[in-house]
């Protein structure tokens, strides 16, 4: 695929690009499919991926010769299932014999999802070692550590545990997939969202937002930003440099009311959604991940984060 012209997979920073991304949500996609109708894949490698070419680039699935069709409302299929799926990419409990759910499929699909991200490598080291890896839980996301969105999708996506494992759905869903509109979209309806709690009181939720300020932010906010932007938001209100809330709403108040800002404020920001996006992105590279987790502790049950988990957003 890197020969094909005007194929770009990779940004100039190292991230998915666009067409990547697609690519790789085309595979959660289907076997988002394939596990809603009762089928485990167990075989999710490389090699089994199709790239199809016509107006636009599609991946599918293939080679379903070790798949099994989940009997009834079971859940898991027998110990004793034939084919055991390829060296190098199956989950600690198909290596050790174990159990097997559709979970097997998910920590098969972090590994593929990974060998997309890194152009070829896999988290769990060479195929020698691989699967010793694998059972002792030996991986290494260090490939990885500038996204962290994708260090996030990774960690959950490998956990030893397949009960801890999300869905695929659930993995469609991650903001690691979100385009730059969707990223923006969720940080201005998170500080609508934490605008609600009472400062005076005890809120458990700005507890823990604040709690993530050293990771979210990594130091006041405002030593990462231009002069200019910093004496134009000081004309409003004031605002506290080490308080994740507080960015937020900035944020979102130059975000809603971006085409009245001053042209060298625009500038600065770049063009909604891409350049504004990227502008905070790159000074605060985890502020998305961190907001979004404790968002998902505490919130995941009401209608403004659900639209995020189950609506097409990408």
């Amino acid at each position: 695929m890197e020969n094909n012209k005007g194929i770009e997979l990779w940004k100039a920073n190292g991230y998915p690009s666009p067409q990547l991304l697609k690519l790789m949500s085309d595979l959660v996609s289907g076997l988002a499919h394939l596990h809603e109708l009762g089928i485990i894949h167990r075989d999710l490698k490389p090699q089994n991926v199709l790239i199809i070419k016509g107006r636009s680039l599609r991946a599918k699935l293939s080679d379903m010769g070790i798949s099994k069709r989940l009997e009834g409302d079971r859940s898991s299929i027998t110990q004793h299932a034939t084919g055991y799926g390829s060296s190098g990419w199956q989950a600690p409990e198909q290596l050790r014999h174990q159990r097997q759910t559709r979970a097997v499929d998910l920590f098969s699909l972090g590994c593929l999802l990974f060998f997309c991200v890194t152009g070829g490598k896999h988290p769990y080291g060479d195929s020698i070692e691989r699967d010793v890896n694998i059972v002792n839980d030996q991986k290494d996301l260090f490939l990885v550590d500038t996204i962290p969105e994708a260090v996030d999708l990774f960690t959950r996506l490998l956990n030893p545990n397949p009960d801890m494992r999300p869905t695929a759905m659930d993995v469609l869903h991650h903001p690691f997939f979100w385009s730059s509109e969707t990223r923006l979209s969720f940080l201005r309806d998170a500080s609508d969202r934490v605008e609600l709690e009472d400062r005076e009181n005890e809120s458990e939720l700005l507890n823990a937002l604040e709690g993530a300020a050293a990771v979210a932010l990594n130091g006041k906010w405002d030593e990462k930003m231009e002069s200019a932007f910093i004496n134009n938001i000081g004309r409003y209100r004031r605002y506290k440099f080490d308080s994740v809330r507080d960015l937020l709403r900035v944020i979102r108040n130059k975000l809603n009311h971006y085409r009245e800002l001053p042209q060298d404020i625009q500038e600065i920001l770049g063009p909604v959604p891409e350049g504004f996006n990227s502008y905070f992105s790159s000074r605060f590279p985890k502020l998305l991940i961190e907001v979004y987790k404790v968002l998902y502790r505490y919130c995941k049950e009401e209608e403004f984060f659900c639209k995020y988990m189950k609506s097409n957003l990408l």
